[in-house]
C-alpha cells in the first residue's frame, strides 16, 4: 500500500503542481490585478458564502461514497444511478436556499450575475467530486488526477492565454467572464467524469425512489455535518470581514491576495487526502495497520509544508510586492499568519481522513463544533482590532488547535500519532530551515528575487533528506518495483 501510494502520489503532485499553480497565479491573481479591488473582494465574498453551503448539494455523498465504493467496489453499478438522482434533487435544494441567502444579503439584486454563475459552479464542481470520488473507489487514481485538473487547464486555455498575450489591455476586464469561463471548466470536467464513470457502472435508468433517496441522505448525514463544520470554520471569515468592516470590501480583497497562497498549497493537502482515503478503507476493512501509511504520508507533507512555510516567511514582503499591484507590509504579514496555518492544516488532511475512514465521525464533529464557536469568537473579537489581519490570526489559532485535537483522537483511538523521533525531526528541520532560508534572503536579495526563493526552497527540501525525515534508499526500493 506504500508503494502504491508513492507511485499515485508522484503523479498527482507532477499534474497538480504545473496546472494549479499555473491557474491561481496565472490567472486568478492577474484577474484580481486588472478589476477594480471592491469588486474581487465581492467576487470572494460570494465564492466563500457558495462554498459554505455548497454542503447542500453535496450532503457528505462525495466522502461517504468514495469509502463505500473503495470497500465495496463491485456494487457501484447498482447504486450509481441513484446517487446521481438524489445528487441532482439536492443541488435544486441548493441552488434554491443560494438565492435566499442571495435575496437577504443583497448580493442577487446588486451582482446577479456573480451569484448565479458561482452557483452553477458549486453545483457542477459538486457532481464532479462525486464522479471523481467512484474513480478513486475503484482505485483508478490516475484518471482521478487528470480528471481533478480539467477544469482549471479550460480556464487558462480560455482566459488566461488572452490576459497572458494583453488581450485586455485596452478593455475593461469584467469579472462575469471570469466567472463564466469557470463554469464551462466545470461543464467539461463533468461530461469527461460522467462519461469514464459511466464506462465503468454501465447502463443507467433512472427510477426516482423516494426511500432509496432518503436512505443516501441519512447515510451521508454523519459526513453533511463535518463538511458543514469544516465550511463555516475555514470560509466565513471573508463575508464577516466584508460586512463588518466600513472598508470590508478592500480588506476582503487584501486577505484574498494572501489566502490564495494558502489555497495553493492546499493543493498539496488535498492530494493527499484524495489518495488516502480509500487506501485507509482497504486497509480498515482487512484489518490491516494504517499506522506506516499514516506516518509516511505525514513526514511526507510536513517535510514540503515546513520548507514552504519557512521560505514564504522569510520572504513574505517580496511575495507579496511581486504579485499583487497592491502588495505591502501589511498584506505581507497577513501571509505570514496564513501560510503558517499551512502546517497544522496539511497535519488535518492526514488524521482527519483517517478518522473518516475509520467511521469516528461523532468524534471529529465535536471537534470541528468547539472549531467553528472558537473560530467565530476570535473573528469577532479580532476582525475589528486589526482588520484582515485579525482574520489571518483566527484562521492560524483555530486549524493549530483543530490539529491538535484530531491527533489527540488518532492517538486515542487507534493508537496512530507522532512518535518522539518524528517529533524531533520536524523540530531540527524547522530550526535549520529558517537558517537557509535566511542565508538565501541575505546573500541573494534583491539581485536574483525569485531565484533566491527556489534556493532557499531547495534547501530546505534537501535537509529533509539530511534528518531522514524522507529516506532516500525506501523511496528508490518503492520505485524500483514500478
Amino acid at each position: 500500500m506504500k508503494r502504491e501510494f508513492l507511485a499515485n502520489l508522484l503523479f498527482l503532485l507532477f499534474i497538480n503542481l504545473v496546472i494549479k499553480p499555473t491557474y491561481l497565479f496565472g490567472v486568478e491573481r492577474v484577474v484580481q490585478n486588472v478589476v477594480t479591488e471592491n469588486l474581487y473582494g465581492i467576487y470572494f465574498s460570494i465564492l466563500n458564502l457558495t462554498l459554505i453551503l455548497n454542503i447542500i448539494t453535496d450532503f457528505g455523498i462525495q466522502n461517504y461514497n468514495t469509502r463505500y465504493i473503495a470497500q465495496h467496489p463491485h456494487l457501484l453499478p447498482k447504486y450509481f444511478s441513484a446517487f446521481l438522482l438524489t445528487k441532482g434533487v439536492l443541488s435544486l435544494v441548493y441552488a434554491l436556499v443560494l438565492l435566499l441567502v442571495g435575496l437577504i444579503t443583497g448580493y442577487l439584486w446588486e451582482y446577479p450575475g456573480i451569484l448565479l454563475g458561482m452557483t452553477l459552479c458549486q453545483v457542477l464542481n459538486s457532481m464532479v467530486m462525486y464522479l471523481r470520488s467512484n474513480i478513486a473507489g475503484l482505485g483508478l487514481y490516475w484518471i482521478d488526477s487528470l480528471v481533478s485538473v480539467i477544469d482549471r487547464l479550460v480556464v487558462i486555455l480560455f482566459l488566461g492565454i488572452p490576459l497572458w498575450i494583453g488581450y485586455y489591455e485596452e478593455r475593461n476586464f469584467d469579472i462575469q467572464w471570469f466567472v463564466n469561463v469557470q463554469l464551462l471548466g466545470y461543464a467539461v470536467g463533468a461530461i469527461v467524469s460522467f462519461a469514464i464513470v459511466r464506462y465503468h457502472a454501465g447502463p443507467i435508468v433512472f427510477r426516482f425512489n423516494r426511500l432509496r433517496i432518503l436512505a443516501i441522505v441519512k447515510a451521508g448525514l454523519p459526513f453533511t455535518l463535518t463538511f458543514i463544520l469544516m465550511s463555516m470554520y475555514t470560509r466565513v471569515d471573508a463575508p464577516l470581514m466584508e460586512r463588518m468592516l466600513v472598508d470590508g470590501r478592500e480588506q476582503t480583497n487584501i486577505y484574498a491576495s494572501a489566502f490564495r497562497l494558502l489555497e495553493a498549497s492546499n493543493v498539496i493537502g488535498y492530494l493527499f487526502a484524495s489518495l488516502l482515503m480509500p487506501m485507509y478503507a482497504r486497509l480498515l476493512k482487512v484489518g490491516g495497520d494504517v499506522k506506516p501509511l499514516a506516518h509516511l504520508g505525514l513526514q511526507i507533507i510536513w517535510s514540503g509544508a515546513i520548507s514552504l512555510v519557512v521560505c514564504t516567511i522569510v520572504f513574505r514582503e517580496n511575495i507579496m510586492t511581486s504579485l499583487y499591484t497592491n502588495g505591502s507590509i501589511y498584506s505581507a504579514n497577513i501571509l505570514g499568519w496564513v501560510i503558517v496555518s499551512f502546517i497544522p492544516v496539511s497535519g488535518v488532511y492526514i488524521f482527519s481522513t483517517l478518522l473518516v475512514a475509520q467511521g469516528s465521525l461523532r468524534e471529529l464533529n465535536r471537534v470541528y463544533v468547539w472549531g467553528v464557536l472558537l473560530n467565530l469568537g476570535l473573528n469577532l473579537w479580532l476582525i475589528p482590532l486589526h482588520k484582515a489581519l485579525g482574520a489571518a490570526e483566527a484562521n492560524c489559532i483555530t486549524q493549530i488547535l483543530i490539529f491538535a485535537a484530531q491527533l489527540y483522537l488518532c492517538n486515542k483511538l487507534m493508537g496512530v500519532g507522532i512518535t518522539w523521533i518524528q517529533a524531533m525531526k520536524f523540530v531540527a528541520m524547522a530550526i535549520l530551515s529558517v537558517g537557509v532560508a535566511s542565508l538565501s534572503w541575505f546573500y541573494l536579495m534583491p539581485t536574483l528575487n525569485l531565484w533566491a526563493f527556489l534556493v532557499a526552497l531547495a534547501g530546505c527540501g534537501i535537509i529533509a533528506f539530511v534528518v531522514r525525515l524522507i529516506n532516500i534508499r525506501e523511496v528508490l526500493g518503492l520505485l524500483k518495483t514500478f
